[in-house]
């Protein structure tokens, strides 16, 4: 991945559809694009970053039949819920998160200029876009029009000219809807997100679009083609698709019901495990889930907690906090750690440097000196941390704290170690060391 700093770096990510609590494999994503961004400002280049969140959808209309209640309600409900999964796994916000229905007016004005432009059709009281004729429809997805015509299965609709159509705007009797100059109805999911980077990237190319691996056919081939057919332009230099999380073997969805919801998971394990599983595998790549598996991320956590507490102690005693200071020290670290991320985010080679500084402080750290070396590892040990976006709490010594170590300090050096132990004792359990 080649960036040049001198530019504002522009990000699209398809956000969720708010009829449901989120999982774990929903999140994969978004904390694969926070490491991203994270990235780029850690190179202290401008990110215009944007994430949608479809509020519009038949999941939604479904949802509210059932709790009978508006499908305003269920899509709010669900949309605070997932902004607050967002803070909870300490991700950092896009620019903004469009909801389809604040841009209806701009979604029919898009969808009639492709009706002018002969790439969409009126059928009844629906819009479809017209593949047939469109050389570039399926390169993005590695789809043949060929194959795709035998694919297509027949749809029971006497004016759609082609089975391989899509829908633009359409036509519903259940659920809220919109007066169009094809009669009442609603957008079709694919039109919200070409739109969307239409108007919040002014029609210009963006940089990087992604979303789920799932999303690629047809979503992300049918808003491409409508983009490029509306602007004669790509939508994107670069697709970032990112594989599934799988339990035992098997994709995670909700209609499968072998789902982890996002909030459980924090309450049970905390949500340094998931980032620490995520990135320990590439984003391309299918993550095998299991108990034994999530066993390993638990105690991988637990090691760099223990040692944060051992490095808290240090930097106290020795009055100095090297995470604090310019990273001038460990520049040749640091870019290091740029670079992996760089070659495709390749988080697994971090997370190998991070392994390198645990073992490294675990061995080394001791509160009766200090070293340059220890300074200089304190101080990776912290970027990277920062960098993949981990965030631990740790305690913040008061006054009494500090005569407890100030007394266990004392005891110690007259060799009264008995006594010293027991003051050790408490500071263990206040979680000092």
């Amino acid at each position: 991945m080649t960036i040049n700093s001198d530019k504002v770096v522009n990000i699209y990510l398809c956000g969720p559809t708010v009829y449901n609590h989120v999982h774990i494999g929903n999140l994969r994503p978004v904390i694969i694009f926070d490491v991203l961004h994270r990235l780029l400002l850690t190179l202290d280049i401008k990110v215009n970053y944007i994430q949608n969140i479809t509020d519009i959808d038949d999941k939604i209309i479904v949802k509210a039949h059932q709790e009978k209640t508006s499908e305003k309600k269920i899509s709010n409900h669900y949309m605070k819920a997932y902004l607050a999964n967002l803070v909870r796994y300490n991700i950092l916000f896009p620019k903004c998160f469009p909801l389809v229905s604040e841009y209806i007016p701009e979604i029919k004005k898009f969808v009639e200029q492709l009706i002018e432009k002969k790439h969409a059709y009126q059928a009844g009281s629906e819009v479809f876009f017209r593949v047939e004729g469109n050389t570039k429809y399926g390169e993005l997805s590695g789809q043949k029009l060929k194959k795709l015509r035998s694919n297509f299965r027949t749809v029971a609709l006497i004016d759609k000219e082609d089975k391989k159509d899509f829908v633009l705007w359409k036509k519903t009797d259940k659920g809220i809807k919109w007066n169009s100059p094809w009669g009442l109805g609603r957008p079709g999911w694919h039109t919200e997100c070409a739109v969307f980077i239409q108007e919040f990237f002014n029609g210009a190319v963006i940089d990087i679009h992604g979303g789920g691996s799932d999303l690629l056919f047809p979503h992300h081939e049918n808003e491409r083609i409508q983009y490029l057919a509306q602007n004669n332009r790509e939508i994107s230099k670069i697709w970032l698709h990112v594989a599934h999380i799988h339990w035992k073997k098997e994709k995670m969805s909700k209609s499968l019901g072998n789902t982890i919801l996002a909030k459980y998971f924090c309450e049970k394990y905390g949500t340094n495990v998931l980032r620490y599983l995520i990135l320990n595998s590439h984003y391309y790549q299918v993550i095998n889930l299991q108990e034994s598996l999530i066993q390993q991320g638990v105690d991988y956590i637990q090691r760099i907690t223990n040692l944060l507490k051992k490095v808290n102690f240090y930097l106290y005693l020795n009055k100095s906090n090297p995470s604090e200071e310019k990273i001038a020290l460990s520049e040749e670290f640091r870019q290091e750690t740029v670079n992996h991320l760089l070659n495709n985010l390749n988080t697994i080679k971090v997370l190998y440097q991070l392994e390198k500084i645990i073992n490294f402080l675990n061995k080394n750290l001791s509160e009766e000196k200090t070293l340059p070396e220890t300074e200089k590892a304190i101080n990776n040990f912290h970027f990277i941390l920062n960098i993949l976006g981990f965030k631990f709490e740790l305690p913040i010594y008061d006054f009494s704290d500090k005569l407890l170590i100030k007394k266990w300090q004392t005891l110690r050096s007259n060799r009264q170690y008995e006594q010293a132990d027991k003051i050790r004792k408490q500071l263990q359990k206040k979680n000092i060391l």
